[in-house]
């Protein structure tokens, strides 16, 4: 699985798409085009979550009429990674059986299709809203006091502690930099269960964390993003390096503390 994949604000919106129904494809490429936003799709010898998560999609659109049993693993690894479980996912297609299938594995929406169907339309409803130009001008302002505190509380080792902080601050923060709170907290709560010996723990804060990060800016509220997901992509390497039965071995001078951009 790789995660911590280098991301900035993408200037486009992407669409990924998963199936090999040739007139849906041109349907929704075309009303991709329309909106300016970019599909992609994934290779055939791909692990899909890995894939997915260096893809960062805003939406992903699931063509319900596959492989039933290949649709249904699909969405349940999607759904069920912490790397991608909470991109929005949709299923289309012309069979209502196997599209609502689809939305008993986890889809958050199954839309019926024809020939007169307007996948602008869809594209529009379900993708969820464009935050980037809030984002920006959020990212701008000085760091909160209590985030300033949790800040503190990561560089010194306190992990437990900036959980407490950065938790606060975003379920108090109702703008889209409340993901900059949730990726700090969750990277130094895989610090944490790294200090523990936590192996599967850590893994999982890790690709929780990446799904934040991916969605900020290089410098947000002062703080170096940038160096936050090259530092967390290091410590997670060494992760999968020592493995889950030699956490003792693990390089602690790897969970590296936060810093201001300059």
């Amino acid at each position: 699985m790789t995660a911590f994949t280098s991301a900035a604000i993408n200037p486009h919106q992407t669409l990924a798409w998963l199936g090999r129904n040739a007139v849906m494809l041109d349907a929704l490429q075309l009303a991709a085009a329309e909106l300016g936003w970019s599909l992609t799709i994934p290779p055939d010898t791909v692990e899909l979550v890995a894939w997915l998560a260096a893809q960062h999609p805003k939406l992903i659109v699931i063509d319900a009429n596959m492989t039933a049993e290949w649709c249904v693993s699909a969405i349940v690894a999607i759904r069920t990674s912490p790397a991608t479980r909470k991109r929005k996912l949709i299923a289309i297609g012309m069979d209502a059986t196997l599209l609502e299938r689809a939305r008993a594995a986890g889809c958050d929406a199954s839309i019926l299709v024809d020939q007169h169907t307007n996948y602008r339309d869809i594209i529009l409803h379900h993708a969820p809203p464009d935050d980037r130009a809030e984002l920006l001008r959020q990212s701008a302002l000085p760091l909160p006091d209590l985030a300033m505190r949790g800040f503190e509380e990561f560089n010194a080792g306190r992990y437990f502690e900036q959980h407490e902080s950065f938790e606060h601050c975003w379920r108090a923060e109702p703008g889209p930099v409340r993901a900059l709170y949730q990726a700090i907290l969750q990277v130094g709560v895989a610090y944490h269960q790294i200090v523990q010996g936590n192996y599967n723990g850590a893994r999982k804060m890790f690709l929780r964390a990446q799904q934040y990060l991916d969605s900020l800016p290089d410098v947000c509220q002062t703080i170096d993003v940038a160096k936050l997901r090259a530092d967390g992509a290091a410590a997670f390497v060494e992760l999968e390096r020592v493995g889950a039965l030699n956490m003792a071995d693990y390089d602690q001078r790897m969970l590296k503390p936060l810093q201001h951009a300059n």
